[in-house]
Order: structure tokens, then sequence, then C-alpha cells
């Protein structure tokens, strides 16, 4: 697995590496209210893609997640451009869209104890990982076909 690099969350300076989930996922961090995906992680979500595409099929499921803030639907917001931030990157690499799930946690599902300020920003973050879920069939896959007038 590609380790990313941790950065100063205010300055954007690279300085030691961040934490990674174990297994097959992968973590994509972000600055503030930043909803842009740092030029360190492409190559990790390329590798994701690309894992992806080789592999038995199913989903990528991508999971946005944002510091606790005043409004809770703001931080829904954030995280959840995140994610489509995450996974339009995803389809530039050649995953098809209807094989990603989004979801936005916003600030419900922390990542690390939000109580401890010093790493609290480590839950500016945006979780890609492998889903055994069946994806959504295209709405016109799901339609009956209407004989043609004047077939029996």
């Amino acid at each position: 697995m590609q380790e990313a690099l941790r950065s100063n969350p205010d300055s954007g300076v690279l300085d030691a590496p961040l934490p990674q989930p174990s297994g097959d996922s992968t973590r994509v961090y972000f600055a503030g209210d930043s909803t842009r995906v740092d030029r360190q992680y492409h190559d990790a979500i390329r590798d994701q893609a690309q894992r992806f595409i080789a592999g038995p099929g199913g989903t990528l499921i991508v999971s946005g997640h944002a510091n606790p803030v005043d409004e809770p639907e703001a931080a829904v917001r954030l995280s959840m451009d995140r994610t489509q931030a995450v996974a339009a990157l995803l389809e530039q690499f050649g995953v098809q869209s209807h094989r990603i799930v989004r979801v936005s946690h916003g600030a419900n599902a922390p990542l690390v104890d939000v109580s401890d300020e010093a790493s609290s920003w480590l839950n500016r973050c945006v979780e890609i990982r492998p889903g055994a879920l069946a994806p959504r069939q295209p709405v016109w896959s799901q339609r009956g076909r209407k004989p043609a007038r004047g077939r029996s």
C-alpha cells in the first residue's frame, strides 16, 4: 500500500507519514474546509482504481468524513463534496460511475477521538475501500420492454 504523507493541516507542509487503514483501503486527507484533492494522493487513487478494475467487480465505497462544526448540515455537505471530488478522480482513472457508492458521514462517524483537538483534523478525509455490494442497475435496464403496437 502506498503510504500517504502527513501535512500540517494549515500550511500544507509535508512532514511525516499519515495513518492509513489496514487492508485494501486508502485515505485521502484534506486541509481545512477544502474539497481539493492534493496531488500527493493522485497515485494512491489511481492505484485503487486499477486494482478495482483488475479485480472481481463489485463496488468501491467512497466515504467522506469531516470535523465537527457548529452546523452539522455543513459538515455533511463538506464531506459529500470531498467524496464527489475523490469519486470524480476514480472515474477519470477508469472506474464506472455506477460502481462507486458515495457516502457522506459529516462529523457523525469520526475516525479519531474528536475531544483530542491536536489530532481531530485526521477526520477531514475520504476513505476508499472495496465493497461487495452489487451496484445499482441503470434505470433503463430495470424496465420491462413493452411490446410494439400491432404485435402480440
